[in-house]
């Protein structure tokens, strides 16, 4: 098989590529159902495999490193952590078929938590708080250093450079808000003191895309650990602003143990991170998203005094 050459990667897989991977890797699945997912993101093609399983497919060469990460450090940490998350059922090799690794895993039932009343959202901030606690604690021994390749999900510094990301979305995204008061609002935010905790276990992708809840809002399970590495845990609470409202977000900030300059690392980046940056990048692919996203930066510099719009 590594002699073959592999098709163009711009090749778009459907139902019928799914099968045939699974007939020559993994036959004893290829009897199953195959239909493509509502899920799929911007990093993989996300078939439904039966009832519960689901394939995952990198689509582009630079997404492959995070599979491989879920690949391998999610058996790990599955024991570890106080919720479910995928296991990892099979995996494939790039072939003539499809040019990119791929994986097989478990599909975790729930909803994405984007309409929560205010009970849900506590029980949600609640399981939520208490997974956090879990990843966090986890041992680092052997882990991979650094969490992800750029930006807001390393948990850096403040620096020219992401000062000059949020000045040219504030320029970008002239038509949504008042550049005058994105600078402003970012010039208050950015004054926040470095980590001293030690680095930890971070996910750091948890949107309302990549968390799961029941009916009674509390946490159903984690999902797409590709962004997964050690860092800063002030990464993983960059949604709170999108997925919570205050009370809730409070709840949030007590159950995960974060102290308040934690806390406050987590609000800068969430505006310029997940919020501006995420906002010029998707306005026009993912629209409900954006939405929410947007609301997001509103919220958040309306918390240190500045309006937007």
């Amino acid at each position: 098989m590594s002699s073959l050459s592999p098709e163009p990667t711009d090749v778009v897989p459907d139902a019928r590529t799914v099968t045939r991977l699974l007939r020559d890797q993994a036959p004893h699945l290829a009897d199953l159902a195959v239909r493509m997912s509502p899920a799929s993101g911007s990093s993989n093609w996300v078939f439904r495999l039966g009832d519960d399983l689901a394939v995952r497919l990198p689509r582009e060469d630079h997404y492959v490193p995070d599979l491989l990460t879920e690949i391998r450090w999610l058996p790990f940490l599955a024991p570890r952590v106080d919720a479910p998350v995928p296991d990892v059922v099979a995996t494939g090799a790039a072939s003539r078929v499809f040019p990119r690794p791929w994986a097989v895993v478990s599909w975790l039932p729930g909803e994405p938590p984007l309409v929560l009343d205010d009970g849900q959202q506590i029980r949600f901030a609640e399981t939520l708080g208490a997974f956090l606690q879990s990843l966090h604690a986890v041992d680092t021994a052997g882990a991979p250093r650094g969490a992800a390749h750029w930006g807001y999900r390393c948990g850096e510094p403040v620096t020219d450079t992401i000062d000059a990301w949020a000045e040219e979305a504030a320029l970008e995204l002239a038509d949504l808000f008042d550049p005058v008061g994105v600078r402003e609002a970012w010039r208050r935010l950015r004054r926040v003191p470095p980590a001293t905790q030690p680095a930890c276990w971070v996910h750091t992708d948890l949107s309302a895309e990549n968390t799961l809840v029941r009916d009674d809002g509390s946490l159903a399970g984690v999902i797409d650990f590709g962004g997964l590495g050690i860092g800063d845990r002030s990464v993983d609470l960059l949604y709170a602003w999108s997925l919570l409202d205050a009370p809730a977000r409070d709840v949030l900030r007590s159950a995960s143990g974060s102290d308040e300059t934690t806390w406050a690392r987590a609000r800068a980046w969430a505006f310029v991170g997940p919020g501006l940056l995420t906002i010029a990048g998707y306005r026009r692919s993912m629209p409900a998203r954006t939405s929410r996203l947007t609301s997001m930066v509103e919220t958040i510099a309306a918390e240190v005094g500045v309006q937007l719009r």
